[in-house]
């Protein structure tokens, strides 16, 4: 082909009509060092080596000044330095560069915290099942059959991870204590001030009969089997139990669900128990969608605007959507940028920056939608076997109980 059309010009290199004729008109005036293709009495842009280099160039310059035109640059709050570590927030920062998403672990520091006990608040009060209400029912349903996983034990452990306002569990410590055989309760979380939370609720229900023990650890990647030592290393050894707790479907929440559960997986003892729970994909899971810590609050909550809001990103700079792709089963919320934008991240010896594009998209939350099979197939494939399932009435959330798989088991 001896030109391009101009349309093709427009598609080729993301400009307007007017720009391709502006590069057309300036190399006529030997501005631009274009050369040009004269048929039919019309002048085109022909298409040579040489017209490439020059046509990246006008197009990246053009980009650039358009950018400069409607570009923003948000710098995070004191008290986003304050909150994160400098570890944390380089994690932030890959992610955002890499993944174009915010971890979703890093919501639920400080307020974050706040905020997300709202939400839970609601949903217990709220008159249609959900994860909450549903994951208490299946723990109650199930009580004699963890009596029985835990027959000829003495002492139990319960490790809660991620134990938000620890109400899920408040029953099943009741029917250990009621038993004589609790002997600690463990809470593990990336956030502080969830861990007070749920500290907090603990003292008002127990009193002094359950000794509260938080640790601050964020597992994706921290082992939390240090904390175990001294129980699985002392002369009651044998008639000690560790009882791990997943319970609200978290793993959904991340990249890689069973990246999660082998750092579970590895904290474990070969007697040791863990008890998930989680929604299972239905057509009603897949439809039905509340992200909101109050009724009648914005599109993007305070839920997942908090780590926005530490960011300085204003929210007339992006478009909220929500939704469910249904090629990956996963339910989403995310933001779509209405103008270019770079976060200017400052530290003592420099600065880092994440510059985004006009159109990007930062993902604030996932839930991958499994199947039941599917949920108990990446439990077992990570090291887990499975000893008890049960699905709510509606079908709707499943609870599993697993105990650790052992090598020899593999083998054969």
């Amino acid at each position: 082909m001896q030109y391009f059309k101009h349309s093709e010009l427009v598609d080729r290199y993301h400009v307007s009509l007017k720009t391709v004729h502006n590069w057309i008109d300036g190399a006529k005036q030997g501005k631009i060092p274009l050369k040009l293709h004269v048929t039919k009495n019309r002048t085109y842009v022909a298409n040579s080596s040489e017209n490439l280099v020059t046509l990246e160039q006008l197009s990246a310059k053009g980009k650039k000044y358009r950018n400069a035109l409607h570009h923003k640059v948000a710098h995070p709050t004191p008290d986003f330095y304050k909150l994160y570590s400098r570890k944390q927030i380089l994690d932030i920062i890959s992610n955002l560069n890499i993944h174009r998403e915010i971890p979703r672990q890093y919501n639920y520091f400080d307020q974050g915290a706040v905020n997300w006990e709202k939400h839970s608040e609601r949903m217990w009060n709220a008159s249609t099942p959900n994860i909450l209400k549903s994951t208490v029912d299946l723990i109650n349903a199930n009580l004699s059959t963890t009596d029985t996983l835990i027959e000829g034990r003495s002492r139990v452990n319960v490790i809660d991870i991620g134990p938000g306002n620890a109400m899920p569990v408040r029953q099943l410590l009741e029917h250990l204590l009621e038993k004589g055989v609790l002997h600690r309760y463990i809470a593990v979380d990336i956030s502080e001030r969830m861990l007070h939370i749920a500290e907090r609720n603990i003292k008002e229900w127990f009193g002094d009969k359950i000794k509260f023990e938080g640790y601050v650890r964020d597992i994706t990647y921290e082992r939390f089997d240090d904390l175990l030592v001294d129980d699985m290393l002392d002369e009651n050894a044998d008639k000690t139990l560790n009882l791990a707790l997943l319970l609200g479907a978290t793993p959904v929440n991340f990249q890689s669900p069973r990246d999660l559960l082998k750092v579970i997986y590895s904290s474990m003892g070969k007697d040791d128990l863990l008890i998930y729970s989680s929604g299972v994909d239905t057509p009603t899971n897949r439809r039905y969608f509340d992200s909101n810590a109050d009724a009648g609050a914005s599109a993007l909550s305070s839920k997942y605007s908090y780590i926005f809001d530490l960011l300085n990103i204003d929210e007339s700079t992006y478009d909220v959507e929500m939704g469910f792709n249904a090629e990956k089963r996963v339910r989403y919320i995310r933001v779509r940028l209405k103008v270019g934008l770079t976060i200017n991240f400052k530290f003592e010896n420099g600065e880092r920056n994440v510059k985004l594009d006009k159109g990007d998209t930062i993902l604030l939350w996932r839930a991958w939608h499994q199947t039941g099979l599917e949920i108990v197939t990446d439990f077992e494939e990570t090291g887990f076997t499975l000893l008890q399932a049960s699905l709510t009435k509606d079908r709707q959330f499943l609870l599993t109980i697993s105990g650790v798989e052992t090598q020899e088991a593999f083998k054969a």
